[in-house]
């Protein structure tokens, strides 16, 4: 499939203020909340390459859901040795969430090419190349080969990398079918959000109380958590901050309402906590929920939730609690349906 890299230079600056009002936007949101954060925060790993206009004019691209025109320049760029390229390629290839419509549909072949390194039968993954020289690209490669559990969610948190922490604590209580200890709970590093892995994964009626109202996992405590109750703590709690960017941008007046109809959509709470941006080292938190690529990776997200023969009864569901939601659902649905090729029919 021939695609064009080439863009007007007046496209490309066009792209580059976008891309740098969306991050100078997250940053001051960032810098705000970053009061509120701990220490370990500003331990961040730092990616090199991540600073060369190139790679940045890659990055904004690939925020702006253009893959055609991204992919091929960080593939390029991972290729010439750019640390930052390789780590950011080496996410997008190891999480469907990540993957848009085009790249979804690609073939194997091409697919593997744009995506992995050259090697093997099937490419390699760039973070294997990344590792050598990265601690945050090192603890990926032991989180995807199954090697550690706590320690290694303690590595990504001291990095700042909060997202990844819980992915490793989620992956490691799904290896092991339980959750933690109270000492390892009570770590100053242990995300709060998952405070309720517990050892025996059920929580004591003071312990759910102890959750915020409205709190999801007030269930496992025997504890209701009603709409009302749930669509309040949506609005505030920082993890569903996904889901209101897609509502505030794409259904203003009824954005309450969307936030609670793309959480019923996506069914997990535990799917919510894996939401958001895919390192901080490479792309702050509020400028990836806020670009067009995070809010295709929530659809995406939802999307992957559901087998395709439930997909229309589900949107069916959320429509009941938000039509705007699911017509944006619906769109963004369509978007992954693969184009049928219609072969002209010679006469005859």
């Amino acid at each position: 499939m021939g695609v064009s890299n080439k863009r007007p230079p007046e496209d490309a600056r066009n792209r580059m203020i976008t891309y740098l009002f969306r991050h100078l936007r997250g940053l001051c949101i960032f810098c705000f909340a970053s009061v509120a954060l701990p220490a370990m925060v500003e331990a961040r790993d730092a990616i090199s390459g991540a600073e060369m206009p190139e790679y940045q004019e890659a990055l904004a691209a690939w925020l702006e859901a253009d893959e055609a025109e991204a992919l091929p320049r960080l593939a390029e760029l991972a290729e010439a040795g750019n640390l930052a390229a390789q780590v950011l390629l080496g996410l997008i290839d190891k999480s469907a969430a990540l993957q848009g419509p085009h790249v979804t549909y690609l073939p194997r072949e091409e697919r593997i090419a744009l995506l992995r390194q050259a090697g093997g039968l099937s490419g390699r993954n760039w973070m294997t190349t990344a590792a050598s020289e990265s601690d945050l690209a090192q603890l990926w490669v032991e989180l995807w080969m199954m090697q550690g559990g706590v320690e290694l969610a303690q590595g990504f948190a001291e990095l700042g990398e909060e997202r990844a922490c819980r992915e490793s604590l989620l992956a490691h209580v799904s290896r092991q079918e339980r959750g933690f200890a109270t000492e390892v709970r009570a770590a100053s590093w242990f995300p709060e959000s998952l405070q309720h892995l517990t050892l025996g994964r059920a929580l004591k009626p003071a312990e759910g109380e102890a959750l915020p109202e409205g709190h999801p996992m007030r269930v496992l405590a025997g504890l209701e958590v009603t709409p009302e109750a749930l669509a309040a703590w949506l609005k505030v709690d920082p993890l569903a901050a996904p889901l209101r960017e897609v509502c505030n941008a794409t259904c203003p007046e009824t954005a309450r309402e969307c936030t609670l109809a793309l959480y019923e959509a996506l069914g997990s709470y535990h799917s919510l906590a894996l939401m958001g941006s895919p390192a901080v080292a490479l792309i702050p938190e509020p400028e990836f929920i806020a670009s067009p690529r995070g809010h295709q990776a929530v659809a995406r997200r939802i999307m992957l939730m559901h087998a395709t023969r439930r997909r229309e009864s589900m949107l069916d569901e959320v429509a009941e609690i938000d039509a705007c939601s699911a017509d944006w659902l619906r769109d963004q649905y369509d978007a992954y349906k693969p184009v049928r090729r219609i072969l002209p029919v010679s006469p005859d």
